[in-house]
């Protein structure tokens, strides 16, 4: 049931967009327990994402996305 730093993050970061299940979230929880550096990666990405959801950010669409590509590949 023990998990690595590196998976905790991971499943922090899936947590915050409601994508972990709750048996990750449980090996998460026990991991934060007694890792205090992966708990205030969780304190920080957790802030972070609410500061986003705040200003109302989004990601790109798919066809601004493949625009964007395409100027790059110009570009090279």
């Amino acid at each position: 049931m023990k998990i690595s730093c590196d998976k905790a993050a991971e499943i922090c970061t899936k947590s915050q967009y409601s994508e972990a299940s709750w048996w990750q979230i449980l090996k998460l929880k026990l991991h934060i327990s007694y890792c205090k550096t992966c708990a205030n990666f969780s304190a920080k990405n957790t802030k972070f994402s609410s500061l986003c959801e705040a200003a109302k950010l989004s990601s790109l669409d798919e066809s601004d996305k493949e625009s964007m590509k395409e100027a790059l590949k110009k570009e090279l």
